[in-house]
């Protein structure tokens, strides 16, 4: 029975609250998720859910502790709970219905106390428990109650009138979840006959499901893994064959244990792109140990976000984590200069301690090897991949349309209100044309306009100078003036 609302009551609410920044455009994690815990865990697999909050991570996919295994919590706790920016699309690929995506557990005798045990294990398959004592196998609902405590633990509770009402144990057979059973595969995903996409892939259906540009990509700590690094770089290239972003990618700590061996990380990972940015080491976020492309895929939707939907530098915002680590946890403390030397200066992204934490660098994975200013700044290229973006999906509508002067002006009138809109507070100039040149008749013969646009961004300021010099005519100056 329903209760009958006639009092006063509080409810408690133990999670970590920051004021959250809604974005235009959306980073897509993929991952591992604790899908166990819900009624229909098959029904989150390989599905993209675009998640504003944190309770919508808890009906979507499942929400649980276990921030290592279950990699999606790690962008949960960095985008919602601690950075504080939405909405984000997250991919599952655990799958339940996958051999080595799951562990069977042989019957275990658990006690039972005023009829009920719980089994403290994570990623337990509810339809998964085979309950059993002195031979006779009990049926769910009619001789026991399975259902997850507030911990992700499933407790067991025999029912008063069923077979296992004068028990004292019971033995207890299941299912779980094996997250570490997650390959580079999964998480690259693919394309099957029937058009089904998995993984990555599953990034080109981000716009026609929800309407929002996918312009941050990553899979926190599957990234360090080569593979998966250059399948988020070719996918950053072009989404969805319209749109483009950055994928964030870790750099490995594991083995990785010198500040000065991030270079030929970096090169045995093999990403040298405009379209990545690199990250390392690790990072403590509400006490958690999480991996640094989580909380950077966050500041830079957070940044952009906060900047009237304009993409900015992350260089020096402060960003909420605790400090940095190695893999399994070794703190780190390395000075400004050891981060511009090892790993700025090689196109990796780190963090650094100035009374407080910030994000350090602008380099993508293009720097050295490439100094263009829209090839190696990390903003330069998200302004880029904004105003691409931005007239890709505003002017499709004019495919189809007659190819007339009418046209034409339209697209160049149109598109120039929307570049003087962000002069001079985000661009520096920026202007398109319909060149004659450029549209020979023999071409617009053939249905196809070319229009031009030139623009530049303002470069994020890396080196400021100034130089002191105590001049002694200054002093004698002051006394003379004194007399």
């Amino acid at each position: 029975m329903e209760d009958y609302k006639h009092e006063i009551s509080t409810a408690r609410n133990s999670d970590i609250t920051v004021e959250t920044v809604q974005a235009a455009r959306v980073q897509v994690a993929v991952g591992a998720a604790p899908i166990n815990l819900l009624d229909s865990p098959r029904s989150a697999v390989n599905v993209p859910f675009l998640v504003k909050n944190k309770k919508n991570v808890e009906e979507c996919l499942g929400i649980c502790n276990d921030y290592e295994n279950y990699t999606l919590m790690q962008t949960m706790l960095a985008s919602f709970q601690k950075i504080g920016v939405a909405p984000v699309v997250m991919i599952n690929v655990l799958d339940p219905d996958n051999p080595a995506h799951v562990t069977a557990v042989a019957g275990t005798e658990y006690t039972l106390t005023k009829g009920s045990t719980t089994i403290e294990k994570d990623g337990i398959l509810l339809d998964s428990i085979v309950v059993s004592s002195e031979g006779k196998e009990g049926k769910p609902d009619e001789d026991y109650i399975a259902a997850f405590d507030a911990d992700g633990h499933a407790t067991i509770a025999v029912v008063a009138g069923g077979i296992f009402k004068d028990a004292v144990s019971v033995t207890v057979a299941y299912t779980k979840l094996n997250p570490e059973g997650v390959t580079a595969g999964d998480i690259i995903g693919g394309v099957t006959e029937d058009g089904i996409r998995t993984g990555i892939e599953l990034a080109d259906e981000v716009y026609s499901r929800f309407q929002v540009i996918p312009d941050i990509l990553s899979a926190p700590k599957n990234s360090s893994l080569p593979a998966v690094a250059a399948a988020l770089e070719m996918k950053a290239e072009l989404v969805g064959d319209l749109t483009n972003a950055v994928a964030v990618i870790d750099i490995e700590s594991e083995t990785t244990r010198k500040i000065a061996d991030v270079k030929a990380a970096k090169d045995k990972l093999g990403i040298y792109t405009r379209w990545s940015v690199l990250c390392w080491p690790k990072v403590l976020m509400a006490s958690h140990e999480i991996y640094a492309s989580a909380a950077v895929a966050a500041m830079l939707q957070h940044t952009s976000a906060a900047n009237a939907g304009i993409p900015t530098s992350p260089d020096n915002k402060d960003i909420p984590i605790d400090g940095v680590v190695l893999e399994g946890g070794k703190e780190l403390h390395i000075t400004q200069r050891q981060v511009n030397n090892y790993l700025n200066a090689v196109g990796v992204l780190s963090f650094s301690y100035m009374g407080g934490w910030k994000c350090w660098g602008n380099n993508t994975a293009a720097f050295p090897d490439n100094k263009e200013p829209n090839n190696r700044f990390i903003k330069c290229v998200m302004i880029s991949n904004y105003l691409e973006n931005r007239f890709k999906t505003e002017y499709l509508p004019m495919i189809g349309k007659d190819g007339s002067y009418k046209m034409v002006d339209s697209v160049v009138s149109n598109y120039n209100a929307d570049l003087n809109a962000l002069t001079p507070d985000y661009l520096a100039g920026a202007y398109v044309v319909f060149d004659k040149n450029e549209n020979p008749k023999a071409q617009i013969l053939e249905g196809h306009f070319r229009f031009h646009t030139r623009y530049a961004d303002y470069t994020p300021a890396e080196y400021i100078e100034n130089t002191f010099t105590w001049d002694s005519q200054i002093l004698q100056a002051a006394f003379e003036g004194g007399e």
